[in-house]
């Protein structure tokens, strides 16, 4: 997905390299045994997407955006729930503020790719549903 010229348009063909967005998502390790930082890199899973926009073809109808805008709801209610709940389950245990830091972090990377790859998939299954 891309934001140009003020709109939005999904990526419509898929190349050899597609993939290979999705998997940068696992330098998010990184942050294991360097800045905390890196964790966020783990939102780059969020490539993964690009494998259900292209599944959906290139046609643009009114079924199709509101399919879209319906998973997008859903989507990212279910990924900030996860993002609450965990967050509070964290803020439940006696950690240093350092690994709180870097669970919170851990928890925001992973989270956005959860939500971008769910609403992708949901809006493909809902295209196909209907």
């Amino acid at each position: 997905m891309y934001l140009i010229n003020g709109g939005i348009n999904y990526v419509k063909k898929i190349t050899r390299f597609s993939w290979i967005l999705g998997f940068i998502g696992f330098s998010g390790f990184v942050g294991l045994y360097s800045y905390p930082q890196y964790f966020l890199l783990f939102a780059l899973f969020s490539g993964f997407q690009n494998f259900w926009w292209y599944k959906l073809g290139s046609q643009d109808d009114e079924r199709l955006i509101k399919n879209r805008l319906k998973a997008g709801l859903d989507a990212f209610k279910i990924a900030m729930m996860l993002l609450f709940i965990a967050t509070i389950i964290l803020s439940l245990f006696d950690l240093s503020y350092f690994l709180l830091y870097k669970l919170e972090l851990f928890i925001i990377g992973i989270t956005f790719a959860l939500g971008t790859n769910l609403w992708a998939y949901l809006t493909y299954k809902y295209d196909r549903d209907n």
